[in-house]
């Protein structure tokens, strides 16, 4: 039975986006659409993607995709995260206390607002401000603590599994990416589904590894990779389970829509469908 479509949240995608039913929807990806990782933690994070928190331990999820696969690395399928989305980092919590700065400390010097005293200040003067530039004599004796340091939020680890189109031809692919960077696999599909532009995939739980599946008609369920380190250090509340669809490629319009006019490759985005959504 699909997901209640309520539980789902749009990224890069307008939040209408989210169908009604998940049985059955569309994924509309522009050019230069992608969910990428390269090092420093660089991401690149443009894809549309639906995704949903869950309530209980995440055990398996799977998905058919299908398009008109027709640009190099054109891709749709599940994607599963550990922790906040890119792009969805949540903020850092500001401090309780919050040193207040006077007016003389942000004025430039010279101006009115710098030579003003403090209204806690003495009324008499020290000798040893006498002199001295207005902007000098105005700086407060003692501020506050500092806020305490924060340290930036880790890089989520996340996978994705699907279709994608690469020379010409449609592979099971796979990415796995840590806080390091992001691998990227392609495997080939058997001769007998090899000109078929549909995949159903799977990811699944064990222990704490997932395990990346796609489904041959003939043989049955094949194993693409297990990512043992996955689930290790996170928790249940943490992992946000999806689909995606994306267009890396751009090649731009052909001589004949630059002299002629027309929409071009620029225009073109790519329509991916996914059918019969489960998440467990």
């Amino acid at each position: 039975m699909p997901p209640d479509s309520s539980s789902f949240t749009a990224l890069n995608i307008p939040n209408d986006a989210v169908p009604e039913w998940m049985g059955s929807f569309t994924l509309v990806a522009p050019p230069n659409t992608d969910l990428w990782r390269k090092p420093p933690s660089r991401d690149t994070s443009t894809a549309p993607i639906l995704y949903t928190a869950l309530r209980n331990p995440f055990i398996a999820a799977e998905v058919t995709v299908s398009a008109d696969w027709e640009l190099e690395w054109d891709q749709g399928g599940l994607v599963i995260f550990a922790g906040a989305p890119p792009g969805r980092i949540p903020p850092v919590s500001p401090s309780t206390s919050t040193p207040s700065i006077s007016t003389a400390e942000i004025a430039p010097p010279g101006s009115e607002a710098a030579a003003a005293p403090s209204p806690n200040a003495s009324d008499s003067s020290t000798p040893d401000s006498a002199g001295l530039p207005p902007d000098v004599v105005a700086r407060p004796q003692s501020r506050g603590a500092p806020p305490p340091y924060t340290p930036p939020a880790p890089a989520s680890k996340w996978v994705k599994v699907g279709l994608e189109f690469c020379n010409n031809v449609c592979h099971a692919t796979s990415v796995c990416a840590t806080s390091d960077g992001a691998d990227w696999a392609l495997t080939a599909l058997p001769p007998h589904h090899a000109r078929r532009l549909d995949l159903r995939v799977k990811i699944e739980r064990i222990g704490y590894a997932l395990w990346v599946w796609y489904e041959d008609d003939v043989s049955g369920w094949k194993k693409l990779r297990e990512v043992t380190w996955f689930f290790w250090g996170v928790e249940d509340k943490a992992v946000r389970v999806g689909v995606y669809a994306s267009r890396p490629a751009n090649f731009g319009p052909t001589v004949y829509e630059r002299r002629h006019g027309g929409p071009g490759t620029t225009q073109r985005n790519l329509c991916v469908s996914f059918e019969n959504l489960e998440i467990f």
